[in-house]
């Protein structure tokens, strides 16, 4: 069978261990000439055109409720600086963890040069 040796969508497209993907990979990118390198082989690879699209699609998605969250954090501190700090700080987590759910889900790695 063809596909027998074929490494599953989250293994190094080269190897076919565990290449050492970071979360923030998973994070949308406008540089179209990132490389990563597997921790095991040394093979460089990156995340497939999908994957990208839904990162891009996650944060979308995550805008919303971390707007909505600051919201409602700050109006319930009333406005004063360390509620407006924690607000974005929980904005902010909830902006990534979308987006890294979402990316995570559509997750294929392809080799790269």
């Amino acid at each position: 069978m063809p596909n027998e040796n074929r490494p599953g969508p989250t293994a190094c497209p080269h190897c076919g261990k565990p290449p050492g993907l970071r979360w923030s990979y998973l994070l949308p990118s406008g540089n179209r000439r990132r490389v990563f390198t597997c921790a095991q082989c040394g093979g460089k690879y990156d995340l497939s055109d999908g994957a990208k699209i839904a990162s891009i699609f996650g944060a979308l998605l995550g805008s919303w409720p971390a707007i909505m969250l600051v919201g409602k954090i700050v109006t319930h501190g009333g406005g004063g600086a360390t509620w407006i700090v924690l607000g974005t700080a929980a904005a902010a987590a909830v902006f990534i963890g979308v987006t890294v759910l979402v990316a995570r889900l559509a997750l294929r790695l392809v080799p790269k040069g």
